[in-house]
């Protein structure tokens, strides 16, 4: 989902409020279930090819799904 965090949308707002985000905070990439529970905890400005697919591998391996091989070779790009 995409959260604006400076702009005047209700939806928006209650979103922020909801996942205790400031307004006019970085870019913030959360790995959520179906009922909108974080997986992993969120973590600030990883905005890398590599830094989101370790993340990603992460929750994957949370959930105990399998990883699939282009994911972990991202995970060593640089």
């Amino acid at each position: 989902m995409l959260v604006y965090n400076n702009r005047g949308g209700a939806m928006d707002r209650e979103l922020l409020k909801r996942y205790r985000e400031p307004a006019w905070n970085f870019q913030v990439i959360r790995f959520l279930d179906a009922k909108g529970r974080d997986i992993i905890p969120r973590k600030d400005r990883v905005w890398t090819t590599r830094g989101v697919a370790q993340r990603m591998i992460k929750t994957l391996e949370t959930l105990k799904r399998p990883v699939p091989g282009y994911l972990n070779a991202l995970a060593w790009v640089e």
